[in-house]
């Protein structure tokens, strides 16, 4: 109800500027004429710059300005335009980077690109070690600190076509095209390296911290499920194996 009376005070005041600015410019244009020598009087100017405002303004408004206002209150909902996703429902409000949605998205489209083009895809899973700890100690701030500030060392560390986003509360999705399994395990063990020598602020003190990552190859014609379970499994492989390390899931 909210959101509809809002839109029907948007619509009333986008029709009043519409008429205001018509008949000024109406106004305006008889005045020039009257300037000009046209035999006219001053109510016939108002009644003409009236009646142009009250005859042009609706279709002009429902023409030009009604897709934009319906554009506009589909983004306020975190609606996308044809289909398209707004920023508002792909971005993680604590990190800034893509939420769980907005990388899936982007997954899926590197999935039919390298489909289409016949070229390699690398999918890496990261898990911050240990962030129940980090929660005990320094409370949920620091934890989400944490998060917010791995996010930013993840998204630096990335090459432009990479993409990286927040899949689950403590775990990272990063997608890599155009990238075998030995490139992308290069990749990520330098991730790996520069989070662990990295100072993390929590608030009262800065901490050093670990993630575990599990990296797989997009094999053609498998899909979105099947990729995430081989992510998935390696990272647990790597988790169990002492933390702090990357694992690869072996050719299948």
């Amino acid at each position: 109800m909210k959101e509809t009376r809002s839109e029907g005070g948007t619509t009333f005041k986008a029709m009043l500027a519409i008429v205001v600015i018509i008949f000024a410019a109406a106004v305006l244009i008889m005045y020039g004429l009257l300037y000009l020598g046209t035999q006219n009087n001053t109510n016939f100017i108002l009644l003409v710059g009236i009646f142009t405002a009250l005859v042009t303004a609706p279709p002009i408004y429902w023409l030009v300005l009604g897709p934009i206002r319906q554009q506009y209150f589909r983004l306020l909902r975190g609606e996308g335009d044809d289909g398209d996703l707004s920023q508002a429902a792909i971005i993680d409000p604590l990190t800034r980077i893509m939420n769980r949605r907005g990388i899936t998205v982007g997954l899926l489209d590197a999935m039919a690109q390298a489909e289409r083009y016949r070229t390699p895809l690398t999918v890496a899973m990261a898990d911050v070690d240990l962030l129940k700890e980090i929660n005990a100690s320094y409370g949920r701030g620091g934890g989400d600190r944490v998060l917010k500030d791995l996010a930013s060392v993840l998204a630096d560390a990335l090459r432009m076509p990479d993409k990286v986003g927040r899949y689950g509360g403590e775990e990272f999705l990063i997608v890599l095209p155009h990238t075998s399994l030995t490139q992308g395990k290069k990749i990520v063990e330098r991730i790996r390296s520069s989070v662990s020598k990295w100072d993390f602020d929590v608030g009262s003190k800065k901490i050093r911290l670990t993630i575990s990552i599990g990296v797989t190859q997009y094999k053609m014609g498998e899909d979105l499920e099947q990729l995430m379970s081989h992510a998935s499994r390696a990272l647990q492989e790597a988790k169990q194996a002492g933390r702090n390390r990357v694992v690869a899931t072996k050719k299948r």
